[in-house]
C-alpha cells in the first residue's frame, strides 16, 4: 500500500503535449488503486492553467480557490487535459496536493476510456 491512489494530484515532471518544456506539473493520479505499487508506475492526467489551448469535451475544470482549495489545493483555474496522459515512476513524484472531488474524477475517467 503506498501514500498514492486514484484521484489523488500529484507534482511530478512532465513535458508539455509538444513533447516540450519538461517541467514539474500537476497531475491527477489515473491508476486504479489495487495497481498502485511504490516501487511501480502510475498513469497520470497532467493539469493545465491554459484552458484555451484545451477543447472542452477534452478537459475537465477542477475546483480551486485563490487561497488553495480545501480539498484539491488548487489555487489557479485549470484543469484536467484527459487528452495529456502519461506514464510515470512513483519513486518520481515531487509532492502531493490534494484530491480530485467524486464528479470530477469520474468525467475524467470517463473521457480517458477507451
Amino acid at each position: 500500500m503506498t501514500a498514492f491512489c486514484r484521484g489523488r494530484i500529484v507534482w511530478v515532471e512532465l513535458l508539455d503535449p509538444q513533447n516540450r518544456n519538461r517541467k514539474c506539473r500537476p497531475a491527477v493520479i489515473v491508476t486504479p488503486d489495487a495497481e498502485i505499487e511504490a516501487d511501480g508506475e502510475v498513469w497520470v492526467v497532467a493539469i493545465s492553467t491554459r484552458l484555451d489551448a484545451t477543447p472542452s469535451e477534452d478537459r475537465v475544470e477542477l475546483p480551486w480557490d485563490h487561497r488553495g482549495h480545501p480539498r484539491t489545493g488548487l489555487k489557479e483555474r485549470c484543469a484536467a487535459v484527459c487528452t495529456w496522459m502519461e506514464r510515470v515512476r512513483v519513486d518520481k513524484i515531487q509532492g502531493c496536493a490534494g484530491i480530485v472531488p467524486g464528479r470530477q474524477l469520474l468525467d475524467i475517467l470517463t473521457r480517458i476510456a477507451p
